[in-house]
């Protein structure tokens, strides 16, 4: 059997582009064509040798290599190998158990909140150049309340780590001195649907429902439906 070396001078795939593609993919998680000149480079090589990359990455980290081909990255998937929508029963659960314990944290609502931003603007044929979707900052703090009723925290050094994260995972593009404007943009792309899948969704949904936070006033107007009801089945 080969060794890795061989496979990539095969390839002619220098060992220091094999390891640079490697280093940033463990370190970021993401590599996108479109991110830099030095990362369509790496993009390139990455698609040349993505075997050989994928046999360290599962030797050393047991992560997946996912590739879009429609958007031009590669992403670490922590969770194992899967079917697009399609995740077997031992990922859903470990989706469950990740999700239980930080669906409220603000990181993963404003991850969540993106996703569900952008499938909405895709279901009604709104996306821009480079099949992104761009949002209002409060169009986005007022998806984050609606779905998982909590907000983005005060403190202006917190905030900022958020979207760092955000822009960091390649979920999102943005000046980050801007988003203290109201009706600063902030671009979603569409790389953001190798991070968050439908079943993440689903179980940050089901997350909420079991940890019983309701607002108050949701909380009034159940009650407030569940008495008009009984007292029209008594009448």
């Amino acid at each position: 059997m080969k060794s890795i070396q061989d496979r990539l001078k095969a390839k002619n795939v220098r060992l220091e582009d094999f390891q640079a593609v490697n280093a940033l993919l463990i370190s970021r998680g993401f590599l996108s064509r479109d991110d830099s000149v030095r990362h369509r480079v790496l993009y390139m090589i990455a698609q040349r040798c993505s075997d050989e990359i994928q046999d360290v990455l599962t030797f050393v980290y047991g992560a997946t290599l996912f590739h879009d081909p429609s958007t031009s990255h590669f992403r670490l998937q922590p969770f194992g190998a899967r079917d697009i929508g399609l995740p077997d029963i031992g990922e859903e659960m470990e989706i469950r158990r990740e999700l239980k314990g930080s669906v409220l944290k603000d990181f993963t609502a404003a991850l969540l909140t993106l996703r569900l931003l952008y499938d909405e603007y895709a279901v009604e044929r709104k996306i821009g150049p480079g099949g992104r979707v761009g949002v209002r900052v409060t169009e986005f703090v007022a998806a984050m309340k609606v779905n998982f009723k909590t907000d983005l925290p005060a403190a202006d050094f917190h905030r900022k780590s958020i979207f760092m994260k955000l822009k960091k995972h390649g979920v999102a593009e943005f000046n980050i001195d801007d988003l203290k404007d109201e009706d600063a943009v902030i671009s979603i792309r569409p790389e953001i649907s190798s991070l968050v899948y439908d079943s993440a969704v689903a179980a940050a949904v089901i997350a909420i429902r079991e940890s019983g936070r309701i607002p108050d006033e949701e909380a009034d107007a159940e009650a407030t439906s569940a008495d008009r009801n009984e007292t029209e089945a008594s009448q």
